[in-house]
């Protein structure tokens, strides 16, 4: 039988859900639209302010509402805002923000015990990109929580003044992976100017540095680079090799190829799949014979970044590929099938025909 007092509560029960759902998409939505607006009214007033900074009178009535604003709900949204003012205009406003103390307040607040508040003060600081504000972020690299530190390697990255750039290619391999990470990716995203910095770091910096500056030349792929990522090939650490070797073949001088080529015999596995990647970037078709040794290569990651290669090559690699087919390596033989079908030949090797 149908128990129609339970079937009758259930239904009850799903009612309700839906019913609690709606209201709380409905209450959802009425709270965005109201954010939306108060965020929009900000906005309108903010910049009504900067439009009387352009005159004596109208500095000594906008100046303090704006130093406000950086305390205020919006503060975050108000430091953006005056980082796209003009030059002449945004001195004007720091200046105001100096002496009402409200760059102090959050220089202060980035030592706070509560975690978002820290990460709170440090976005504002490096939007407001003052100069003195340098060090308290290079402290907060050393913040206990990660969050902390990776706003302020991101703030750093924003403040786009040369010490910064200085201070963070100086702190290369001195941290934990996310935040060498972090700053690795704002160095990239600040592109060549950094380029001598790093190629000092390369020349002179720990073995940690030395691999984070490698990767990053390689990233922004600046020929100046070349030269010092050419000496890096016969570091004693085996990361800075690999580094420096998967680098040139992003930066794409066809006259590295020579020297990356020994490469392809390193002792490190990893050292040698970047060496066979890289010669593959650079179409150089001088060394299909010894890429063609790499599809008998133990790591499986050489043999395909090898493969990889080979096939980018294109014609000039037919013959190695065609001769592999016969190798007493079964992997190799594997390795030469799938290359050639990939290259539109099909082959069928021998012992398998025998």
């Amino acid at each position: 039988m149908i128990d129609y007092q339970s079937l009758i509560f259930t239904l009850l029960l799903l009612l309700a859900i839906v019913a609690l759902t709606t209201v709380a998409a409905i209450l959802n939505k009425i709270y965005s639209n109201r954010e939306e607006d108060s965020k929009q009214h900000f906005l309108e007033n903010l910049r009504k302010r900067f439009l009387l900074l352009r005159t004596p009178e109208g500095q000594r009535e906008a100046l303090p509402w704006i130093a406000r604003s950086l305390s205020g709900r919006w503060s975050e949204l108000a430091a953006e805002e005056i980082s796209q003012l003009e030059l002449s205009l945004r001195l004007d406003v720091l200046r105001a923000l100096e002496e009402s103390g409200a760059v102090n307040r959050h220089l202060k607040d980035a030592r706070s015990r509560l975690k978002w508040t820290r990460a709170h003060a440090l976005r504002i600081l490096g939007e407001l990109k003052l100069p003195q504000s340098v060090p308290t972020l290079l402290g907060a690299l050393e913040d206990r929580d990660p969050d902390v530190r990776n706003v302020a390697a991101r703030s750093l990255g924003r403040m786009r003044l040369q010490a910064t750039e200085e201070a963070l290619v100086a702190l290369l391999g001195k941290h934990d992976q996310a935040v060498s990470a972090r700053i690795a990716a704002i160095c990239i995203e600040m592109g060549s100017r950094t380029a001598p910095l790093l190629i000092k770091t390369l020349r002179d910096g720990s073995p940690k540095a030395r691999f984070w500056a490698a990767r990053i030349l390689g990233e922004i792929r600046d020929p100046r680079a070349t030269r010092s990522l050419a000496d890096a090939l016969l570091d004693t650490d085996s990361d800075v090799r690999s580094a420096a070797t998967w680098a040139l073949g992003h930066v794409g001088d066809r006259l590295t190829a020579p020297l990356l080529a020994p490469l392809l015999h390193d002792p490190i596995w990893f050292v040698r799949a970047h060496a066979a990647e890289s010669l593959g970037k650079l179409k150089d078709t001088s060394y299909v014979d010894a890429l063609g040794e790499l599809l008998r290569d133990r790591s499986w990651w050489v043999r395909k970044n090898a493969l990889d290669a080979l096939v980018a090559l294109g014609e000039p690699s037919k013959d190695v590929l065609l001769r592999t087919l016969t190798s007493d390596d079964r992997f190799a033989r594997d390795s030469a099938a799938e290359g050639l079908s990939a290259m539109g030949v099909v082959a069928i090797p021998e012992r398998e025909t025998a």
